[in-house]
């Protein structure tokens, strides 16, 4: 009676201890790789698809697979999907026995789909299955997180043997990047032409930053310093000191942008939404710097390079996957090139000073020209005057040089007067550069030299006058 009660004990032991044994589904998570997704190049891993096992004598049954439960993978971190059908699977191997030559290269669906077909001559020794997996990244925007499929493979035929367990899950993982070029290099803002001074917008240049991510994120930008560095060869009378903040930076092509003048403090270019992920995970963001009219004549008009380091960053919408911060930067620099310019225009090309009564000759003459000359000049200036014949002439007869008088009209500041002769005489002296500076000029024959006139032949005595910034 005691080795009886001793063998219940026993099996009621063996009862239990089999019901405790937990079913555990097996897993097996692919990570693909940031440089196959950046390359949009096809992505391949072996794994594990479970046990071989056999009863007595196994031939190389017919083994399948297919999805089940899902109809494509299915985010286990967030909301989206990724289809079925990048995921393409070979059977590699049995335990030691290659299978690649003779398996099928199947894309993952729904549908039940045969690996490998039955081959009687070949037998089967017990072991792991092998699967080769080809995961296709092309033609897929990958979004950052786990996403999941159960996989099913069965071994049938006559003597097939099984193979376990006979579903686990398959998951995908993706990364989480926002991959820029190491460097921005230098974006120049070309003022090289006086009409940016007269346009109504100013001046603006863009420079395109290639980017790929599989996060939403929202990209801002910051300067190294609060005013430009400056340097020049040309003349001038004083450097100028030129806030960053005269330059506004927005980016063209996005919906939610928001334009911001630069700063050292990092300012977003965007609202709150930022910018999701891109199709097939990669964007050119156009980023557009622009110099309005009034900061461009007040603040940029000294000729020489204006310049200060930019910090560009993307930083991960904190609602994505993975949980965290995750931010990207490179840097740049911004560069304002204003060139050497100059022009003079004279707006009334013909100047009469006649002599018609005895009042003429007694008091001399002279003749108002407002708005005469017009300068414009990126750098300090001196302004000469000079005639180009030794006389005024008129036929075989002449009049000196020296009788006309050229200076400032009442009211025009910062010109000299000057006697006429071919060498250049300065005007104006050293100078600040302007944009469309008018000058009201007098030109005036004085009493004193109306001597000079007496006794010449009625007729017009002519001679042409040359304005210029630099003497001959």
């Amino acid at each position: 009676m005691r080795r009886r009660k001793l063998h219940i004990s026993l099996a009621a032991l063996l009862i239990g201890t089999s019901h405790c044994i937990p079913h555990a589904r097996a897993q097996v998570t692919i990570s693909l790789p940031e440089a196959n997704i950046q390359g949009r190049t096809d992505y391949i891993q072996s794994f594990t698809g479970g046990q071989y096992s056999f009863t007595l004598l196994a031939l190389l049954p017919t083994i399948s697979t297919k999805a089940i439960n899902n109809t494509s993978f299915v985010s286990t971190t967030g909301g989206g999907t990724v289809p079925l059908n990048v995921a393409h699977l070979k059977l590699e191997k049995i335990n030691n026995l290659s299978l690649l030559g003779s398996s099928n290269d199947v894309t993952l669906s729904t549908a039940d789909q045969v690996l490998i077909s039955a081959l009687a001559t070949v037998s089967l020794s017990a072991g792991p299955v092998i699967i080769n997996s080809r995961f296709v990244t092309a033609n897929q925007t990958w979004v950052s997180g786990i996403y999941k499929t159960t996989l099913s493979l069965t071994a049938s035929g006559i003597l097939g043997g099984t193979i376990t367990p006979p579903s686990q899950d398959l998951s995908i993982s993706v990364p989480a990047f926002i991959s820029p070029p190491a460097s921005i290099g230098t974006t120049s803002m070309l003022v090289n032409d006086l009409s940016y001074y007269r346009a109504a917008n100013g001046i603006s240049s863009n420079t395109v930053i290639p980017l790929s991510t599989t996060v939403p994120y929202i990209p801002s930008i910051k300067t190294g310093n609060t005013q430009f560095s400056f340097s020049t060869i040309a003349t001038y009378n004083a450097l100028p000191v030129t806030s960053v903040s005269t330059v506004n930076t927005t980016l063209t092509g996005i919906t939610n942008t928001t334009a911001v003048a630069l700063s050292t403090t990092d300012q977003s270019l965007t609202n709150t939404a930022g910018i999701a992920v891109p199709t097939n995970n990669s964007q050119s963001l156009t980023y557009t710097y622009s110099i309005g009219l009034n900061q461009l004549k007040t603040n940029f008009i000294q000729a020489g390079t204006y310049s200060v380091p930019l910090t560009y960053t993307w930083n991960k919408l904190s609602s994505a996957y993975p949980s965290g911060s995750l931010l990207a930067q490179s840097n740049g620099n911004l560069a304002v090139v204003v060139s050497d310019l100059a022009e003079i225009i004279a707006n009334q090309q013909a100047v009469n000073l006649s002599f018609t009564t005895a009042n003429d000759y007694k008091n001399g003459v002279n003749v108002n020209m407002s708005n005469h000359l017009k300068l414009s000049a990126t750098s300090s200036y001196n302004l000469y005057v000079r005639a180009t014949s030794a006389s005024f002439t008129s036929g075989a007869n002449s009049i000196p040089l020296n009788v006309l008088r050229i200076g400032p009209m009442a009211g025009q500041s910062g010109m000299n007067t000057v006697t006429l002769s071919t060498t250049a005489q300065q005007l104006i002296q050293n100078a600040d550069p302007v944009i469309d500076r008018n000058l009201n000029i007098l030109y005036s024959i004085p009493a004193s030299a109306t001597g000079t006139l007496l006794n010449k032949p009625a007729g017009a005595y002519t001679t042409n006058i040359i304005f210029s910034f630099v003497a001959p």
